[in-house]
């Protein structure tokens, strides 16, 4: 059992390493626009919301995919900062930022169980404008990163479950699954306009 969770937490870790390798290649030829709010959001509080997890759980298996994916967003976001393919941030993106800023003060003179639910909470509202984006307009993401990014948050849920201690170890990941798999189906037809899809129906 230890070494199943083991090798799914290094296969969750490489596909999410996947995800984000495509990601970055599909945005340098232009074929994804990346939401400038969700990914300023995530990228601010990347580590914020690993390090919390870290705490949460103490289980380096549990933590490798959170700390990978830390990283591997804060590296796509400064790769799209340095190269201009973001937009300034509106007010609601500031404030969603800020937020992330407030759950270091919670960490620090409450608790990290709050700090965590906190963070993940906003990593909910991230998502809203990459969904009205990609709702709006399928072209703008591809739906092959977000598929991959899901089978990696299904498999560290898995692992979660195999390594069972507590509740709150599993929010983050069965979150994270929900939330990409919305994003992924959205961006799956990226060839046919949303109106002629639903004018067929």
């Amino acid at each position: 059992m230890v070494q199943i969770s083991i090798i799914l937490g290094i296969v969750a870790s490489f596909a999410q390493i996947t995800g984000y390798f495509i990601y970055s290649r599909k945005i340098n030829i232009g074929r994804i626009k990346p939401n400038t709010a969700s990914w300023s959001i995530w990228a601010s509080g990347a580590i914020l919301e690993s390090s919390s997890y870290v705490f949460i759980t103490g289980d380096w298996v549990k933590n490798l995919l959170p700390i990978v994916c830390a990283l591997s967003a804060l590296i796509l976001f400064l790769h799209c900062l340095f190269r201009g393919h973001f937009s300034k941030l509106t007010r609601l993106e500031w404030f969603l930022v800020a937020t992330y800023f407030l759950a270091i003060f919670v960490w620090w003179y409450q608790s990290v169980f709050y700090a965590h639910l906190l963070l993940v909470f906003t990593a909910i509202i991230a998502y809203l404008p990459i969904i009205s984006d990609v709702w709006s307009d399928p072209m703008v993401e591809d739906a092959t990163p977000w598929y991959i990014w899901t089978v990696a948050y299904s498999l560290f849920t898995l692992l979660v479950i195999l390594r069972w201690e507590k509740w709150i170890d599993i929010v983050y990941p069965l979150v994270s699954v929900f939330l990409s798999i919305i994003v992924a189906i959205l961006a799956m037809d990226r060839r046919i306009p949303r109106t002629i899809r639903f004018k067929n129906a």
